[in-house]
């Protein structure tokens, strides 16, 4: 049986053999395969209330934050854990300077944790809606509210944040804002929206 006799036997895949097929074809860059499996598949009729988009918007934000956050909060426990050894554990003044970078790495660490916590909270403002709402339920709520409370006894201005990067020698690196992260996390729930008003027909 060659390729094309397959090909025709595409809209009898069940959607768990069809998925594998589809992602099996990604990975090995044949996107026109890809595109005959999608398009083969057996299409369902759906009816969807007008606030679908923003409600996935949401929901694909709130994942995208979290992670997000869980990763800073890596970042923040495993820099101070380390400068800790360093300054307990000295072995000369290599250490001492490490010690001084690693903190430097905390405060970098800490001061996104707070700049993403607080667009956060502004764009739940802007929706009327509770910030917490959409993350307590999901698993790393509790690590991430202790991180975010951790960082507040390091503050660090944008200032002093980009300072510390050139003292690490991130000189081009573009220190966060609270605005440009609104910004980027508007842009995510507008994408939904926008690919759910789409015509699908």
């Amino acid at each position: 049986m060659n390729v094309k006799d397959l090909t025709k036997l595409y809209d009898r895949l069940t959607p768990r053999e069809r998925l594998p097929l589809i992602i099996a074809a990604s990975e090995r860059g044949d996107e026109a395969e890809a595109d005959r499996l999608a398009h083969a598949a057996p299409r369902m009729e759906l009816r969807l209330p007008d606030y679908h988009g923003l409600g996935e918007g949401l929901l694909w934000l709130t994942l995208f934050h979290m992670i997000g956050q869980l990763d800073l909060s890596l970042a923040f426990w495993q820099a101070q854990a380390l400068a800790f050894g360093r300054e307990a554990f000295p072995d000369g003044p290599v250490d001492k300077a490490r010690a001084e970078r690693l903190w430097d790495l905390v405060r970098i660490a800490g001061y996104k944790l707070g700049v993403e916590a607080e667009a956060w909270r502004r764009l739940h403002a802007e929706l009327h809606l509770d910030p917490e709402w959409f993350l307590r339920d999901l698993r790393g709520y509790d690590t991430v509210k202790l991180t975010e409370e951790a960082a507040c006894f390091v503050p660090w201005t944008a200032e002093e944040a980009v300072a510390g990067l050139r003292r690490l020698g991130m000189d081009d690196a573009k220190v966060p804002t609270i605005e440009a992260a609104l910004q980027a996390m508007g842009a995510v729930i507008d994408q939904r929206v926008a690919w759910w008003n789409v015509d699908k027909g």
